[in-house]
């Protein structure tokens, strides 16, 4: 499988969960997040991907530093969705080979820019959505138990091909 189908895979499990969780449970500060939402966290995934598509579509070099952290994404289900919807509309013209500068942060004044190409970052906000989604399946379980994930939610593709492999 291709980094843009497992990204649209994930993105798609996204979707779907989004659709099952009420505004009220998504703004709703979790213990075991320190007082962060569900919203949050999704806003979170959301902007990483929209900093890989202005760097990637404008060849502009990425800096997920420089996120909007639209507070519309972490109150509404509905405009997270729509913002993920617009990602795979994005993601069809992504090219995987493009050279692409990626800025870095490291709490310094400094910024180092270094090269990657867009195919790696897709990569890495995969597996960035990953573990921000074992997170929210986290937050899911212990204060809404009613709202269904699906099994392998926040689960990376690696770890399913180990435990089936131990089960054989």
């Amino acid at each position: 499988m291709k980094v843009t189908e497992a990204l649209t895979d994930l993105t798609e499990q996204i979707l779907r969960l989004l659709d099952r969780i009420e505004p009220e449970n998504y703004r709703r500060p979790l213990r075991e997040f320190d007082g962060s939402t569900l919203g949050q966290h999704f806003r979170h995934i959301l902007e990483f991907y929209q900093c890989l598509a202005v760097g990637a579509l404008q060849n502009d070099g990425v800096d997920y530093a420089a996120r909007q952290r639209n507070l519309l994404f972490e109150e509404i289900p509905g405009a997270a969705a729509a913002a993920f919807d617009d990602f795979l509309f994005d993601l069809q013209n992504f090219d995987c080979q493009q050279v692409i500068a990626v800025r870095a942060e490291f709490g310094s004044c400094d910024r180092p820019a270094y090269q990657s190409t867009v195919g790696r970052e897709l990569m890495f906000v995969y597996d960035h959505a990953i573990h921000h989604l074992a997170m929210i399946k986290i937050g899911l379980r212990t204060n809404f138990p009613e709202i269904r994930t699906e099994k392998n939610l926040g689960v990376s593709p690696s770890t399913t091909k180990s435990k089936m492999k131990m089960e054989a």
